[in-house]
């Protein structure tokens, strides 16, 4: 099974509260175990097209928390990267949608000492059927926009400190089938996700309808996770 590389430090992770999202959690929470560092910080965000976000947001929000608490990790305070409601080029354009919502998530990850940004952005998912050299370019275009977000938050960075952060994706480039399988190996909390709990919203019923094809654990299996101990 392919296991995708993830960040050792502390990090904040982009989180639409998705499967991915899920799996990036488990993750850092794994590198949180091995390391005694601090708790990575989740921010909560969105980065697929939709035309009903202010109906999404409070079933991401709660979602977000649940994972969160799930994984012994935090969550930024009245902090999100969500689209800009009512801006017609973010609207019209997914590609300036994505990349606004990283710079915004790169500065606050530079305003609070932390180096890297996770972003679970994954060019598969389960609803769609597309050309492989369709999936191929755009995993490539995650990947740059990633990087090119990051190199631009870095230039407001402080100079003299040579501080830079970097924007990864982890998934990007993940079959449904691999991230199945690395779901039931890491065996995550299905049921935290935003589609269990909004099967009203855009996209829900397919994600649902897919995922829950899967052994699901139930919500009483589902325990937070102790924090591990930090070293002065």
């Amino acid at each position: 099974m392919i296991v995708p590389r993830f960040t050792q430090d502390r990090c904040v992770i982009l989180s639409d509260s998705g499967v991915e999202s899920l799996l990036a959690c488990a993750m850092a929470h794994e590198q949180q175990q091995l390391s005694g560092s601090d708790s990575s910080i989740l921010l909560p965000a969105w980065w697929e097209s939709t035309q009903e976000i202010d109906l999404m947001i409070s079933v991401i929000d709660r979602a977000v928390v649940r994972q969160a608490g799930v994984y012994a990790l935090d969550i930024y305070p009245e902090a999100s990267v969500y689209p800009i409601e009512g801006d017609p080029l973010f609207e019209h354009s997914l590609g300036a949608m994505q990349s606004d919502m990283l710079l915004r998530a790169a500065h606050i990850a530079l305003r609070s000492g932390i180096r890297r940004v996770v972003w679970p952005i994954r060019a598969m998912r389960p609803e769609m059927k597309v050309e492989m050299d369709t999936l191929i370019e755009q995993v490539a275009t995650s990947v740059d926009r990633a990087l090119l977000a990051a190199r631009l938050a870095s230039l407001d960075a402080d100079e003299h400190s040579a501080v830079e952060v970097i924007i990864e994706t982890p998934f990007v480039d993940l079959t449904n089938g691999q991230v199945s399988d690395l779901a039931s190996d890491l065996a995550i909390p299905l049921e935290t996700c935003w589609w269990q709990h909004g099967q009203n919203l855009p996209s829900a019923q397919e994600r649902f309808a897919y995922w829950s094809s899967m052994s699901l654990r139930s919500p009483a299996q589902v325990e937070p996770k102790p924090r591990p101990q930090t070293h002065a």
